[in-house]
């Protein structure tokens, strides 16, 4: 067999029978003096027959969604508009509703609404404001097709006030109209797009 110093990569012949029976045998490069131990060749284990690769499935056809009937898709639709209170999907043309922040976390900030509905929350909706005395879901602002604003408290715990007042119900919002949810104070700004000046 040859052996190879694994320092200076010198070769050598070393005869097998050498090792007596031995698993391994210690050797020193006669020219670098490097100490490595080689592994006696007729006791390495033999490798067990290598396993075919069994060939992969053929990934199985999806299935087809399901169709929706009909009634189906009517029922959704209705539900759908039974949550937002629209029966008009679109925002009102010729008209830009803008929410300017007046104080609170985003306080001297404002937001352009562009779909018809629009929550405030804690946790969930468009406009979500870390604010402890701000429900998860606090209120509602509708757009209604006829260029109406309407604000509607979703069961708050603190409420939402309109001139200072907590509203009850659905309550309409003017151009510039002020309302209040938790420490955040906000104004509804409505201009008309059609007016030379305003985009």
């Amino acid at each position: 067999m040859i052996v190879i110093c694994p320092s200076c990569a010198s070769r050598f012949q070393y005869g097998e029978e050498r090792f007596l029976g031995a698993q391994s045998k210690r050797f020193r490069c006669p020219k670098c003096g490097e100490t490595f131990e080689v592994l006696n060749p007729t006791l390495a284990p033999e490798l067990p027959p290598a396993q075919p690769t069994p060939r992969p499935l053929p990934p199985a056809p999806p299935e087809p969604p399901p169709k929706a009937t009909e009634t189906s898709r009517r029922k959704g639709r209705d539900a759908m508009m039974d949550l937002t209170s629209l029966k008009n999907d679109g925002m009102p043309s010729g008209l830009r509703f803008t929410l300017a922040f007046l104080t609170g976390p985003f306080a001297s900030t404002v937001r352009v609404l562009e779909t018809p509905l629009t929550v405030i929350g804690r946790e969930e909706g468009d406009v979500v404001i870390s604010d402890p005395e701000i429900s998860r879901r606090h209120a509602r602002i509708e757009i209604h097709p006829d260029g109406t604003a309407w604000l509607t408290d979703l069961d708050s715990t603190n409420g939402t006030f309109v001139g200072g007042a907590a509203i009850a119900g659905p309550t309409k919002l003017s151009d510039r109209q002020e309302f209040s949810c938790g420490r955040s104070t906000f104004m509804l700004l409505i201009r008309d797009t059609n007016i030379i000046g305003l985009d």
